[in-house]
């Protein structure tokens, strides 16, 4: 342990605690990441149609958003990779126009932002446990906030929805609440509307079993819930303390690993669902994206 972590561990809580928002808001300074939004701008790599994207979104980052953790480029080329994903499950969709969008969890806007560009006439509506995270979505993009529940099962809105964007939601939940997030999807998708989310699969596995991140579970839980996951496709441990994370001490809320079939098989039973789009760590080479087309 370093001289400075000896010394964090040293302070209150409370303090503590102040002088990580002061951190974080000094990072998510909204000159720093303009700046930053401009770096990537110059990017080389950037094609035609993601520099128009780009150039279009707000630059401001809501300074709790725990997807930003000082990496403006990742934090926006993220953004990017999800509006590209999307669109590719729109072209499979048959689709032909989006008129109401749900983000959930929406976070600080990491790619609401991007769909507002891209959708300038579309409704939306960010939805998520930290009600901090949808107002700051309302205030910037123009959002509705909503707010999220531990029970997905009671979770309802005034009207359904045409696209609903669900990035690294299913990720966290177990069984029951993946179940339920499926649901959530059927219930509230207008006939042929269509539900783009992600999951951990084998690319997560690997950089499990590689050491390359623990992705804040306890080490000594790796080999079980890998070991569930290849012998029924599916494996899942909570977070050490899942109140750190705004979610009841009860809920199931943690890391989840789930393969295509698996994910397939459980919406297959909740039915009304059909698979347009599937794309293999698709999401910044790691999460694996499912595009969902409601039958109903």
């Amino acid at each position: 342990m370093s001289a400075a972590q000896k010394l964090k561990r040293g302070l209150p809580a409370g303090l503590r605690r102040r002088l990580g928002a002061l951190r974080r808001r000094l990072r998510a300074m909204p000159v720093r990441t303009h700046v930053q939004k401009q770096e990537l701008l110059e990017d080389p790599a950037l094609g035609g149609r993601e520099r128009e994207l780009l150039r279009a979104v707000e630059a401001r980052v809501f300074f709790n958003d725990g997807m930003y953790a000082g990496d403006g480029a990742h934090y926006f080329r993220v953004g990017l990779d999800a509006l590209r994903l999307v669109e590719g499950a729109l072209a499979s969709s048959g689709l032909k126009e989006v008129r109401r969008v749900l983000d959930l969890p929406c976070g600080g806007g990491r790619v609401l932002r991007f769909l507002a560009v891209r959708f300038p006439r579309a409704e939306f509506v960010a939805c998520d446990l930290q009600r901090d995270m949808a107002d700051f979505c309302a205030q910037q993009f123009g959002a509705r906030a909503a707010y999220s529940k531990d029970d997905l099962g009671g979770l309802s809105f005034a009207a359904p929805f045409d696209l609903v964007w669900c990035g690294s939601l299913a990720t966290h939940l177990d069984a029951a609440g993946i179940r339920a997030l499926l649901r959530l999807f059927r219930r509230s998708l207008a006939p042929g509307g269509l539900a783009v989310f992600t999951t951990h699969g084998e690319r997560v596995v690997r950089r499990m079993l590689a050491g390359e991140f623990d992705y804040a579970i306890a080490k000594e839980r790796i080999p079980s819930i890998v070991g569930s996951y290849r012998e029924t496709g599916y494996g899942f441990t909570n977070y050490p303390d899942v109140s750190a994370y705004g979610v009841a001490p009860d809920a199931g809320y943690g890391v989840s690993l789930t393969s295509p079939d698996w994910v397939r098989a459980e919406a297959a039973r909740v039915g009304g669902l059909r698979e347009v789009f599937f794309e293999p760590h698709g999401w910044d080479d790691h999460q694996d994206v499912f595009g969902f087309v409601s039958q109903d």
